[in-house]
């Protein structure tokens, strides 16, 4: 939803080249140092590096936001080269889930690239269609609720479209590979909208309490149930995992 196409476009081929360095290099270092550890390149390898190289797009924009240079040129090629090493991330993660078992035509291959399309389609209507779409046919003609209301109904009404679009965008990339593509179409879909109904503004005000649960509960639930005190706290873990860290990950 930070996503600026206007600036992007012009700090957006060298965002890319350091995207794709991003991506590359945690990738092919981390499955060397997996292999160096005593482990097969297929899939442990390829499983470590692929999970190195996903960039902290929320802690970039929490860093930059802080600092107030979000907006200035430098601060969208950071943003976009996170993005666009997220996007490439994604489709590693879509590859690598698709690769359990026998080969498969379209899981491995036609899947991505129909991933890939419908993310070009949705970065065209995040632009053409939705902002026409969202604040001149739907919004105006929204009746407004009674004065000192906390939630507009237009907010109300556009935090439903959010919701919506996420669902089915979510849903359709799940049977592409995984849902977390869909999860980030949707949200660039609303990072045109007007300032009035800032996407951003309306989605944090109707989830922060949730998501911040949602996340406590999903990071006890998932890394610190799934791995074992024992092992964390070894020595050898430590050492593996800060090399793995200082490595591919800087």
């Amino acid at each position: 939803m930070h996503f600026d196409f206007e600036k992007a476009g012009k700090v957006g081929p060298k965002a890319c080249i350091v995207a794709v360095f991003g991506t590359i290099t945690p990738l092919i270092t981390g499955a060397i140092l997996t292999v160096i550890y005593g482990r097969p390149l297929m899939p442990d390898g390829v499983s470590v590096g692929t999970a190195l190289a996903p960039t902290s797009v929320g802690i970039a924009l929490r860093l930059l936001g802080e600092a107030k240079v979000l907006q200035e040129d430098f601060g969208q090629a950071i943003i976009t080269a996170a993005f666009v090493d997220d996007i490439l991330s994604l489709i590693l993660f879509n590859v690598l889930f698709s690769l359990r078992g026998e080969f498969q035509l379209f899981p491995v291959v036609i899947a991505p690239i129909i991933g890939i399309v419908f993310m070009l389609v949705a970065m065209v209507g995040a632009v053409k269609f939705w902002p026409y779409f969202i604040n001149q046919v739907v919004l105006p003609r929204v009746p407004p609720k009674a004065p000192g209301a906390k939630v507009s109904s237009q907010d109300e009404v556009l935090f439903l479209m959010m919701m919506i679009v996420l669902v089915v965008y979510a849903t359709g990339t799940y049977f592409l590979g995984t849902h977390l593509w869909g999860c980030f179409i949707a949200g660039m879909s609303f990072a045109c909208l007007d300032k009035n109904h800032h996407a951003h503004h309306v989605w944090v005000k109707q989830t922060k309490r949730a998501t911040s649960w949602m996340i406590r509960i999903f990071f006890s639930a998932t890394v610190a149930f799934s791995i074992p005190v024992s092992k964390l706290l070894s020595i050898e873990a430590f050492l593996k995992g800060s090399l793995m860290g200082i490595g591919p990950c800087i």
